[in-house]
């Protein structure tokens, strides 16, 4: 193993609350009600996009004016931009696996759904360590589970798809590593229970940031 690249959400950190506060923000002003954190977690995964259309159908009243959703979420990034980690946190032992992979000489990425600056601004407030490479959501580049985020890092550090391992927390993750050719790890600690891991036919093992430490040292 070389390059180790991350999802954000739900697998180097709990951002659910900050997610779901943006939401709420963009909800209400329509008259919506405030969303319940469960749902919020079904939500995401798939860009705040989705997540926000999800919430719009669940818990706002019928949008009828073209373009009132392009306005909600634009009201809902420029309040998450604001605050994109009030309540948002490293999961238990994140920060030391992350230095162990450093001082190890591995690569390290992120790869998210996420608005890019969004991304960049959390971990500029809350890593302990300099990512390698980092790719949030941008117009010219498909979101996962498209692999192309993903083929693009390896490309940028010239890595075999065998050098690589992909860590994340959703069956959108498992989907975008098995479409680019490379390893996945997929953790129960995150927005997907094991149980709803396994109902789609991805077995995780790796219920704590201990855990995946272990799978990932094995492969050093």
């Amino acid at each position: 193993m070389k390059a180790v690249f991350f999802d954000l959400d739900g697998t180097l950190f709990n951002t659910l609350e900050d997610i779901k506060n943006a939401i709420d923000y963009a909800v209400r002003a329509y008259d919506g009600e405030l969303v319940p954190i469960e749902d919020v977690r079904r939500y995401v995964g798939r860009g705040l996009r989705r997540a926000l259309a999800s919430a719009i159908v669940e818990h706002c009243p019928p949008i009828e004016e073209e373009g009132e959703q392009e306005l909600m979420y634009q009201l809902m990034i420029s309040y998450y931009k604001k605050h994109p980690a009030d309540h948002t946190a490293l999961y238990p032992g994140m920060s030391e696996l992350l230095l162990f992979l450093k001082e190890k000489g591995i690569i390290i990425g992120v790869i998210s759904n996420k608005a890019d600056a969004i991304v960049h601004e959390i971990l500029d407030r809350l890593s302990p360590v300099d990512f390698d490479f980092v790719q949030g959501a941008i117009s010219s580049v498909p979101l996962k589970p498209d692999p192309a985020s993903l083929l693009s890092a390896i490309q940028h550090f010239s890595l075999e798809k065998d050098d690589v391992i992909f860590v994340g927390d959703s069956p959108v993750d498992a989907e975008t590593a098995e479409r680019a050719g490379i390893r996945s790890v997929i953790v129960s600690y995150g927005f997907s229970t094991k149980d709803e891991l396994q109902e789609k036919g991805i077995r995780s093992d790796v219920e704590n940031v201990s855990s995946l430490r272990r799978v990932l040292s094995q492969s050093l």
